[in-house]
């Protein structure tokens, strides 16, 4: 007999590298060693100046790519951010506020935490930091100075050291400006939109710049990169031609010596061009955004003149590719593009220099800036704990992962929740779960023990308008959001950073009819609401201060899934319970509107939930009727999904379905054989192989979380 379970069916500007000395139009790759010292990549920090907030990713070594890890807010219009040689310290400058907010690094997950702010002059637009991390400068667009500060050692903050300097000569024209240091740390670079680039020598001990000789000009200059040996300087031009010029500079004084320059064949109007240009750490290619042509173009250095060859045609970008830069060793190309809201990232060929794409990730609004964190070792992640909520005994069960096998076991005896729970969901470090009780109409908050995943309630439970049968927490873990099925609603609640306690924010937000789940993407922008009885999805912008909703529109509702996103955040997925089949949709990136990818890929047996492995090669789909599992392989360009041989078995219904935190394993609630099933992914296929199942502890498990630490 062909059924449905559920509840209505079971119920249902800049790029910068750590320690290059590059900011603001700089894109510098200047004051990289070899790439052989430089260690790997751990974590890159996108300034998105159009939202007021930074976005954290965690970077694979192994492939480039890079991983959601949630978002803080700066302040108003962050045009750059900058890490500091060490990797200890995050700099965000607000060109609107006219500060630089001063983060201290997570050196184990990446996370930021805010220590200050200091004023700089008008309209601020890039910092660097010398390599010894002993000094920062700050290039200030409207009051064409630039402010030096001294760098704490142990807390980051920076101290203002003296007057700003002039950043030209007064009768000089003020306009956009970038500053970089040589890698010799004895040199400044400062680069105005009018044709001036100052040379200006870096005092050792105090800080203190002296500019060397009369500027240079080259008009419609926006940034400046210096090669990781010092020899030569590369400006490119983004208003009124489609150059980029090269010099060589002399060691002793730090002044530029004009040599030629290339032109890229980009220029489509006076100001629209080239944005910026980086350097490998090798010195053997450059890389020039142009902005107007949505491309990138590749350069080989001629070593003794510094002269650019181009090699190849250019490679194609989002729109808008802001800046550039490169991967402390040399691997791997990033471009922020600033329309797309969104990073390109390409792997770079060691012997040709060419560039292949390897993926591309959302961000949030106005992408502007990125600065990768290094460090020793790379990246990892390692699985925790896994939490099932119990719908028909009230309590949601807890175990410890085995993360070399993926094995699951129980960790003490269930925890009592409200009546009828039905969802849960952990915050991003893995500090708090919560519940939400359809019949209790209310949430329950635990406190998740470190060292043994035991659950302990914190107050009483919260609570909720009429059904609440969905929540989820966002990315930055500050706002947690509760669907109410019975009221046509969704909650906004703020997180307390300290005891992970909700506090409602504000009236509920109206939804469809009957909706049924709540979901944000991974960058944190955009929720959406499946509402069963209208047929459609509620879509909001989430306001990245506040955690309010504001709506966006509707789209029409394909089945009765909640809507599921790739790793990528490009893309959302809609399971179709009734018709067997998984919907594909791209993701606009500034309304968050739902673009159709086409036909549907089928699946098993009355599909129930979709997952993603972190990768974002593979999707797996709980088909509930099936009691299987479809596999997919995904195309990171075009979001299309692909099937990977014959469906894996399941249990009885299963109904819901996660990858952990280290994509190397997958669990499924089973709803009516009460149990957990575990399976092993094939990194290089993405097949499944079960490892057995555990006792659920209670009854009709249906909805599952997993934590785990990044190291």
């Amino acid at each position: 007999m062909r059924f449905v379970t559920g509840w209505g069916a079971l119920i249902a500007l800049f790029v910068v590298i750590a320690g290059c000395g590059g900011g603001g139009d700089s894109s510098s790759a200047g004051g990289s060693p070899p790439a052989s010292t430089n260690g790997v990549a751990r974590f890159a920090y996108v300034a998105n100046a159009n939202d007021g907030t930074v976005s954290i990713y965690t970077v694979n070594a192994g492939t480039g790519q890079l991983r959601h890890d949630g978002y803080v807010v700066a302040g108003t219009q962050p045009i750059s951010v900058t890490v500091d040689p060490t990797g200890r310290f995050a700099y965000v400058v607000n060109a609107g506020s006219n500060n630089v907010s001063v983060y201290a690094i997570d050196i184990n997950n990446g996370a930021l935490t805010n220590i200050g702010t200091v004023a700089t002059g008008a309209v601020p637009q890039s910092l660097v930091v010398v390599p010894s991390g002993k000094f920062a400068y700050v290039a200030n667009f409207g009051s064409n100075n630039i402010s030096v500060y001294a760098i704490n050692a142990s807390t980051g903050m920076l101290t203002s050291i003296g007057a700003p300097v002039p950043a030209s000569s007064p009768s000089t024209v003020t306009g956009k400006m970038s500053i970089t240091i040589a890698p010799s740390g004895k040199f400044a670079y400062v680069v105005q939109e009018s044709g001036n680039v100052s040379t200006y020598s870096i005092d050792g001990t105090t800080g203190a710049l002296t500019i060397v000789g009369p500027p240079i000009w080259q008009a419609g200059s926006v940034s400046v990169v210096i090669d990781p040996a010092g020899k030569f300087a590369f400006i490119a031009r983004k208003y009124f031609s489609s150059t980029v010029g090269f010099y060589t500079i002399n060691a002793g004084t730090g002044e530029l010596a004009y040599v030629g320059e290339v032109n890229t064949g980009v220029f489509i109007s006076s100001d629209i061009g080239e944005r910026s240009i980086a350097v490998d750490p090798a010195g053997k290619f450059a890389y020039v955004a142009n902005e107007g042509a949505n491309s990138i173009s590749t350069y080989a250095i001629n070593q003794g003149t510094g002269a650019l060859a181009s090699i190849g045609t250019p490679v194609a970008t989002g729109t808008k590719p802001y800046s550039v830069a490169i991967d402390p060793t040399g691997k791997f190309v990033y471009v922020a593009n600033l329309t797309s809201n969104d990073v390109s990232v390409f792997s770079i060929d060691s012997g040709t220099g060419t560039l292949t794409g390897v993926s591309a990730v959302s961000g949030r609004f106005g992408s502007t800036s990125i600065a990768i964190a290094k460090g020793v070792m790379p990246v990892t992640y390692t699985p925790r704990f896994a939490y099932s909520v119990n719908y028909g005994s009230n309590s949601v069960s807890a175990y410890s992962i085995n993360a070399s096998t993926g094995v699951l076991t129980s960790v003490g005896a269930p925890i009592a929740t409200g009546d009828s729970p039905y969802s849960i969901d952990t915050d991003p470090l893995g500090r708090f779960a919560y519940v939400a009780n359809v019949n209790s109409g209310d949430v329950s908050v635990f406190k998740i023990n470190a060292p043994s995943g035991v659950l302990t309630s914190v107050g009483a439970p919260v609570t909720a308008e009429s059904g609440p049968l969905s929540l989820r927490v966002d990315p930055s873990g500050r706002f947690a959001y509760v669907v109410n099925s019975y009221s046509n609603s969704v909650s906004t609640y703020s997180i307390d950073a300290g005891t992970g306690m909700l506090t409602a924010l504000g009236l509920p937000t109206p939804t469809g009819a009957f909706p049924q789940s709540v979901s944000i993407d991974p960058a944190g922008k955009f929720a959406y609401v499946m509402n069963i009885n209208s047929n459609d999805i509620s879509i909001y912008a989430i306001n990245a201060s506040s955690g309010v909703l504001t709506g966006m529109g509707t789209a029409p509702a394909p089945g009765y899934g909640p809507v599921t996103f790739s790793p990528s955040g490009k893309f959302a997925y809609i399971v179709n319970t009734g018709g067997d089949v998984v919907w594909g949709y791209a993701i606009h990136p500034s309304t968050g509107a739902l673009i159709s990818l086409g036909a549907p890929v089928a699946t098993g047996f009355e599909p129930y939930s979709i997952t993603f492995d972190p990768s974002g090669n593979f999707a797996y789909v709980a088909n509930i009727a099936g009691n299987d599992i479809s596999a997919y392989s995904i195309n990171f360009r075009t979001g299309v999904l692909t099937s990977i041989g014959a469906t894996v078995a399941a249990g009885v219904q299963p109904a819901s379905i996660g990858v952990d935190l280290s994509g190397k394993f997958v669990y499924v609630t089973n709803f009516i054989s009460n149990d957990v099933s575990a399976y092993v992914i094939n990194s290089s296929t993405g097949a499944l192989t079960s490892v057995g199942t555990v006792a659920a502890g209670g009854i009709y498990p249906v909805s599952l979380s997993t934590t785990g630490v990044i190291q």
